[in-house]
């Protein structure tokens, strides 16, 4: 009977092992997928911004972004243009994750100074309209 307990013990130890481990694999597949699908959507992103930033700004030769940031409203990424961190930095913004980028932006007055057209910006999907 002690025998029997034992070997029924051991069984169920043996399924819970196996269980959880199946439970830790699933949750880092999940996790891998999710930081994926960001990296896609941030590359995204990133083209669109340096698009609009190039088509409304005035000798823009760099684009470099330095961080991505998500609160609960929105998700944003900041950067800086011409390898001039403290005077021509942005910050642009996007307020659903599952949209793009379109022309939420805050700039540094320096870069604003730069504007092709201060009292009016093209849109990335003006600006591909135009394009075609």
């Amino acid at each position: 009977m002690t025998k029997k307990k034992i070997i029924i013990a051991a069984g169920v130890f043996i399924l819970l092992l196996l269980g959880g481990y199946k439970y830790i694999e699933h949750q880092e597949n999940k996790e891998q997928k999710q930081q994926k699908t960001e990296q896609i959507f941030w590359s995204e992103q990133k083209i669109r911004i340096e698009k609009f930033i190039k088509y409304n700004f005035n000798d823009i030769e760099t684009v470099t972004f330095t961080e991505t940031y998500k609160t609960p409203m929105s998700v944003g990424i900041h950067g800086y243009v011409n390898n001039d961190e403290e005077n021509l930095y942005f910050s642009a913004t996007i307020y659903n994750e599952q949209d793009t980028f379109e022309a939420d932006i805050t700039v540094h007055p320096e870069l604003d100074k730069l504007s092709k057209e201060p009292y009016h910006v093209f849109s990335v999907s003006e600006i591909e309209e135009l394009e075609e």
